[in-house]
Parts: structure tokens; sequence; C-alpha cells
């Protein structure tokens, strides 16, 4: 897996790495038709399951778009959560974990004689 900074999606399945998807649109789309951005062929997964939303340059946010049998992060069931890293999405036997190691910028310092 790729650690170059971009936002990215590491798909697992029963905790395998399967794929890694780059995060490059305003509007990904997960689900299981083959149309969608992730397509997990699954029964569980709805058709259209849920989308992530670039909100800002930095912030991503994951819906559920009504499936039946939801979406959870780390554990709970959501409608909609604001990504963070490391964020753990579960579908069924799918795991998807939110990738996005920014580079922590730099603190202003003054110099001592200030």
């Amino acid at each position: 897996m790729s650690t170059d900074g971009y936002p990215r999606i590491v798909l697992l399945e029963n905790g395998v790495l399967v794929r890694d998807y780059h995060l490059d649109k305003e509007i990904v789309t997960i689900g299981r038709a083959s149309v969608n951005d992730i397509s997990l062929h699954y029964i569980p997964v709805s058709r259209t399951h849920a989308q992530i939303l670039r909100v800002a340059e930095d912030r991503y946010l994951l819906k559920d778009l009504g499936s039946k049998n939801g979406t959870l992060v780390n554990g709970a069931r959501i409608r909609e959560h604001g990504l963070k890293h490391g964020d753990r999405i579960g579908l069924g036997k799918y795991t998807l974990v939110f990738w996005y190691a920014q580079e922590p910028q730099p603190e202003e310092t003054k110099p001592e004689n200030e």
C-alpha cells in the first residue's frame, strides 16, 4: 500500500487486503452495482449503499444512502460521519479503512530574542 499522503480507501475482505482506492473525485460511490466507484459484489450490500463526499480540501464525509443493512464506522451505525484517518467502515464481510495521513504542518517559531 502506498503512503503518498493522498486520501484513500483501503478495502479488506475478511481482514485480507483486496485493493486500495484513491479518493480523487468529489463524490465516490460505494455499493453492489458495478457502476459504483467501489463495487462490492455481496448481497447484504445495497446497489447504491453509501458515498464519500469531499466537503473541503482535506475533509471527507461518509453518507449512508438509506441502505437496508446500514453502514458502520468503528462499530457504530451511522447516517453521516466526518471521516478521520484510520476510521473503519463496515459493510458486511468488507472493511473499508479511510487512510489520510497528512504531513504535520510546521509550527510557527519566533526568534528567541523577540
